[in-house]
C-alpha cells in the first residue's frame, strides 16, 4: 500500500531523477530572444467584459485574459498556431512575439466564459515553450482572478499540438475510484506539480498537429518522394542530405520541371505524365482518398516545396535531423500490395536516417517537439478539413489509432469538415464544437463524430456532410454542402 510517507518519498526521488535527467544537448532555440511585437486590439466589450488585462510573464511572454460580467467560474485556454521562426535570413532578424484574441472571443463571454492567450515566449515550432507559456498564463488567470470551476483548452493549427501535449502531461490522468484512487490522484498531484502541468477538463483540437513529428515526416517523403519520382525519368534529378547549399537552384528546379507539365511552366496544377504519380503518393500520405483532396493539391503546392531542402532540424529547434525513412514503405495507392511503379519508386527514393537523441523523451520533462501517445484522460473534440494539405487529414488518423492502442478512444471524437484551407472553419462549426465540448465535459453526454480509420467511409464522396455547416467566404459553397445529399 502507497502511504503519505511513501509517496512523499517517491515525490522527492522523482524531482531528484528529474534535475539528474535535465540537461540535453543545446539547440540555436535555447538562445533566440523574440521581440515583442504588435498583437491586435484588445478593448472591453461593453456589456460583456468585466476584467480585461493584457502583460508580459517573467518569461517575457505577452498574454492576454478577460473575464465576463456574467462569468460562469470556467475557463478556457486558447493556444495559438505557428507564427514563423526567422523573419529575415540575412539578418537573422526573428519573428516578433503577438498574442491573439480567440476567434469565439465574443462567443465565450456571452456563454460567461472566461479565456485567456498567450503569445509564448518564443516563436518557431517550439511546442514545448507552448504548452510551458500556456500553462503558466493558466496558472497567472487562477491568482490573479480565482481558481476556475473547470478549464478547457483549444488551440489551431501547432496551437492543436500544444493542445494535445498540455492534455497527456500530469495532472490530467484518469485515476481508479475507491482508496486506491485516493492515492493515486494525490500522487498525480504531485507529479503535476513537479511537470508544471496544469488539470484540463476538456480539449478542442481544430486542424491540430495531432500526429506531432509525423508532420515533419510528411515534408520530408513528399520532398525524397518527388526527387524519386523525377529521377525515374531524368537522371539529372539527384536526391542528397544534408541539403547541398545549391538545392534550390540546382536539384529543386530540376525535380519541379520533371513533374510538372511544360518542364515546370505547369506549376502547381498542371502535370506532367509522371506528375500524376506525384499527387497520387500526396493523396496516400495526407490520409487517402477523400473529398476536396483534388481541390487542394493545386492550392498547396508552392507552400509543400517551399518545404523541400531542409536539414531536418525543424530549423534549429531540435538537435539534429528528426527525420526518418529507412523502413517506409512509399505507396501511390490505397493497395497494401507493391506495383511495378511502388517498387521503382522505393528503390530510388533516398534513405534518411535519425540522428541519435534527437528530440529525446525523458520522465515529467517535454520534450522539445513533444511526441503525442494518445493516453488521454479527458475529453477530446478534434476537427479537421479534408482539404488541408499543410497539416493533413493524416494527423487525425494517427491519433485515432494511438487513443485505440490505450482503449482511450472513448475520449476522443473526431469530425470531418469539407474545406480546402487549412483551419478553414466557419463560425458555426466553431460554435458547434465548442457547445458539443462543454455538453460532453459538464453533463457526460457524449458527441457523436465521424469515422476517420475506415478508407472506405472516408472515400465516400460525402464524407465531411455530417458536420461541415455554414459559409467560410473561401471554399466555394458547391464544394462544402452543394454536394452533400438532403437530410
Amino acid at each position: 500500500m502507497l502511504t503519505r510517507a511513501r509517496l512523499l518519498a517517491a515525490a522527492a526521488c522523482l524531482v531528484a531523477v528529474s534535475a539528474t535527467a535535465s540537461h540535453q544537448p543545446g539547440v540555436p532555440q535555447d538562445d533566440r530572444v523574440f521581440p515583442i511585437g504588435e498583437s491586435g486590439s484588445f478593448d472591453p466589450i461593453p456589456g460583456l467584459t468585466e476584467t480585461i488585462v493584457e502583460d508580459i510573464d517573467s518569461h517575457g511572454a505577452i498574454y492576454r485574459y478577460e473575464v465576463p460580467v456574467n462569468w460562469n467560474g470556467d475557463l478556457v485556454m486558447y493556444a495559438h498556431g505557428f507564427r514563423g521562426c526567422i523573419a529575415d535570413e540575412a539578418t537573422g532578424a526573428l519573428v516578433p512575439l503577438t498574442v491573439d484574441n480567440p476567434p469565439l472571443r465574443d462567443y465565450f463571454l456571452l456563454r460567461g466564459y472566461a479565456w485567456a492567450a498567450s503569445s509564448y515566449s518564443k516563436n518557431c515550432y517550439d511546442v514545448k515553450d507552448g504548452v510551458e507559456s500556456t500553462n503558466r498564463l493558466a496558472r497567472i488567470f487562477a491568482r490573479e482572478v480565482g481558481q476556475p470551476n473547470r478549464t478547457l483548452i483549444t488551440g489551431f493549427s501547432m496551437g492543436g499540438h500544444v493542445t494535445g501535449a498540455a492534455i497527456e502531461m500530469f495532472p490530467n490522468y484518469r485515476c481508479p475510484e475507491g482508496r486506491r484512487g485516493r492515492l493515486c490522484r494525490r500522487f498525480v498531484r504531485v507529479l503535476g506539480a513537479l511537470s508544471g502541468g496544469v488539470k484540463y477538463d476538456g480539449a478542442a483540437p481544430l486542424c491540430g498537429v495531432m500526429g506531432d513529428v509525423e508532420l515533419f515526416e510528411y515534408f520530408a517523403d513528399y520532398q525524397f518522394g518527388a526527387e524519386a519520382l523525377a529521377a525515374e525519368v531524368n537522371p539529372l534529378v539527384q536526391s542528397q542530405f544534408p541539403p547541398p547549399d545549391n538545392y534550390a537552384v540546382t536539384t529543386l528546379p530540376l525535380t519541379i520541371g520533371t513533374l510538372f507539365a511544360n518542364n515546370g511552366a505547369g506549376f502547381p496544377a498542371q502535370l506532367s505524365p509522371q506528375g500524376e504519380n506525384l499527387k497520387n503518393l500526396l493523396r496516400v500520405i495526407s490520409g487517402g482518398e477523400r473529398p476536396i483532396f483534388e481541390q487542394g493539391f493545386p492550392v498547396f503546392q508552392p507552400l509543400l516545396v517551399s518545404f523541400w531542402g531542409a536539414d531536418g532540424t525543424v530549423d534549429g529547434v531540435v538537435s539534429g535531423n528528426i527525420y526518418e525513412n529507412r523502413r517506409r514503405q512509399f505507396q501511390l495507392d490505397g493497395d497494401p500490395g507493391q506495383s511495378s511503379a511502388e517498387a521503382i519508386l522505393n528503390e530510388l527514393v533516398l534513405r534518411v536516417g535519425r540522428d541519435r537523441n534527437v528530440n529525446r523523451r525523458r520522465f515529467l520533462q517535454l520534450q522539445r517537439i513533444p511526441e503525442l501517445t494518445g493516453f488521454i484522460s479527458i475529453p477530446v473534440l478534434s476537427v479537421h478539413t479534408l482539404g488541408d494539405l499543410f497539416v493533413p487529414f493524416k494527423m487525425q488518423q494517427i491519433y485515432a489509432q494511438e487513443a485505440a492502442f490505450w482503449g482511450r478512444d472513448d475520449l476522443l471524437v473526431q469530425r470531418a469538415t469539407r474545406a480546402i484551407g487549412h483551419c478553414e472553419f466557419s463560425a458555426e462549426e466553431l460554435v458547434q464544437t465548442f457547445d458539443d465540448l462543454v455538453l460532453w465535459v459538464n453533463e457526460g453526454i457524449r458527441p457523436e463524430g465521424d469515422d476517420v480509420l475506415d478508407p472506405a467511409t472516408v472515400a465516400n464522396p460525402a464524407y465531411g456532410c455530417r458536420y461541415t455547416v455554414g459559409s467560410t467566404g473561401q471554399t466555394p459553397d458547391i464544394l462544402r454542402t452543394g454536394l452533400c445529399p438532403p437530410e
